[in-house]
């Protein structure tokens, strides 16, 4: 990894609380794909030995980092297709992915190809803030909450549920993430902090 994407991940792993969190909504699901996995480390927290996380990214440097905690593969998610089977997951988690790519579409129906029926996605992406998209600098677009949805239901999935996510100050240090969902609900917090769309959808047919 170079010394430049070192520091870009150096502030992206996930929190513990919030890969339980995800655990949870997939809840028995036993494979599950890890989209756009980085280093790795949603699978770092696997809740039992016998789920396996399967990962794919763009970043050489990444995915050997992520090889430790999944079953990780680098490929183009630009334009290439996932290298997995029809219904391969019970379960995929797209945190942060669909906001970096040109034709989030054709991704998204990559991912409902690869997903089981009645399999669980969840699904984050940036809001359409400015100062939000703009400071990532590998970020392409940001979403509002209508067009999240509408990708999704585009590719073949039905939403079950829609939050807002985003860094509260010392929601990780006190073990806060759990409820940030709510926060986000009132307006003052929502404005300051408010910084990603997240969805649970299941994939239809």
């Amino acid at each position: 990894m170079t010394r430049e994407k070192k520091a870009y991940y150096a502030d992206r792993d996930l929190p513990p609380q919030l890969a339980r969190r995800y655990y949870r909504s997939f809840g028995d699901a036993r494979t599950i794909l890890d989209l756009g996995c980085g280093t790795g480390s949603f699978g770092r927290y696997r809740p039992r030995p016998e789920v396996v996380v399967h990962g794919v990214d763009s970043d050489p440097g990444a995915v050997m980092a992520a090889a430790e905690f999944e079953q990780a593969v680098c490929i183009d998610l630009e334009h290439a297709a996932l290298p997995h089977d029809d219904e391969t997951f019970d379960g995929i988690l797209a945190k942060d992915i669909f906001e970096h790519v040109h034709d989030p579409g054709r991704l998204a129906q990559e991912v409902h190809r690869v997903l089981k029926p009645e399999g669980v996605l969840v699904a984050s992406v940036v809001m359409a803030k400015p100062a939000r998209v703009w400071a990532d600098y590998t970020h392409v677009r940001g979403f509002t909450r209508r067009a999240a949805e509408l990708l999704l239901q585009d590719a073949g999935f039905s939403i079950d549920a829609v939050w807002k996510m985003g860094p509260v100050p010392g929601a990780r240090r006190l073990g806060l993430v759990p409820i940030v969902p709510h926060l986000l609900r009132i307006a003052p917090f929502d404005r300051l902090w408010a910084s990603s769309w997240e969805l649970t959808a299941r994939r239809i047919g």
